[in-house]
């Protein structure tokens, strides 16, 4: 009888979760037309995947204790009402996208929480806010963080310039060796791998940490180490171009040499979560030999 009320469950959530894709579709496509053409939002397509693979290697955790519950119509229509208010108001472009997508989570997660009860939402709660991960940021956002990213990571390179003693004159953002000057410009930011990194952050503490002052450490962490790597970035770029060749400035190494600075940032946040998983282990330790 219980999986057969757990079958009606989710055959009623897959109806549910196919009409808000046929509800929200216009918008949905343009979301995945707009991680197309923006390299900043090339993630986009994989957040439901992710969502929906969290929710189900959890299922046994999540689905223990399952119920429709009328607390959940609430969440469907505060969503619907601002499906509704953005229909009529002034948004255009990325932004009518930003709130779609806050819409279509806050929807999703309605129908989740009628479906199967308030205890199944709040043991899912995880996967289904990092719907919210699909929403494109405002532009002014995206601007505040390029500046601040372009500032920290010149900032950066300049203190591993100074390191190394290399020949080296600054004037903002200007770096000038003899015979060679380079500019660290908005694109070279790092604004894409930094939220990449950030969302990484986001689902490793997620999956491999349980304590919150932890979890927040490993966000806190992820900013320096996102900081440190573009740094990096830059000085190797700009060393090589100036001691080897100055075409290494414009070749393989400035356009596909990211996934290599990446995969150090992602190795030194690998090295902070074990660093964190041990503290927390040892302070259960402590706190059961108290007990």
């Amino acid at each position: 009888m219980t999986e057969n009320r757990t079958g009606t469950r989710n055959l009623i959530f897959a109806l549910f979760a196919a009409f808000s894709v046929f509800i929200y579709s216009p918008y949905l496509i343009a979301l995945y037309n707009l991680s197309s053409e923006n390299e900043l939002y090339s993630y986009a397509p994989f957040i439901p995947l992710f969502s929906a693979y969290l929710l189900y290697s959890n299922r046994k955790k999540i689905f223990t204790q399952t119920g429709f519950s009328n607390r959940g119509i609430a969440l469907i229509i505060a969503s619907g009402l601002l499906y509704a208010a953005a229909q009529f108001s002034a948004l255009s472009g990325d932004n009518i996208l930003t709130v779609m997508a806050v819409s279509w989570a806050a929807f999703l997660s309605g129908g989740f929480m009628t479906v199967y009860g308030t205890r199944a939402a709040r043991a899912g709660a995880f996967p289904l806010a990092f719907l919210l991960f699909m929403a494109p940021l405002p532009q002014s956002a995206v601007d505040t963080l390029t500046q601040l990213l372009q500032s920290w990571s010149a900032e950066t390179a300049w203190w591993l310039f100074n390191l190394v003693g290399a020949p080296v004159h600054r004037e903002g953002y200007f770096f000038h060796l003899p015979g060679l000057t380079v500019e660290v410009a908005k694109q070279c930011s790092g604004i894409r791998s930094s939220m990449a990194l950030f969302i990484s952050g986001v689902l490793a503490s997620h999956l491999f940490l349980r304590t919150w002052p932890a979890r927040g450490a490993l966000l806190a962490a992820v900013v320096p180490i996102a900081v440190l790597k573009n740094g990096l970035r830059i000085t190797a770029l700009t060393l090589s171009g100036y001691y080897v060749d100055e075409r290494m400035l414009y070749g393989s190494l400035h356009t596909r040499g990211g996934m290599l600075f990446f995969g150090v940032a992602i190795a030194l946040a690998g090295c902070a979560v074990w660093g964190l998983r041990a503290l927390e282990r040892k302070s259960a330790k402590k706190n059961a030999a108290g007990a």
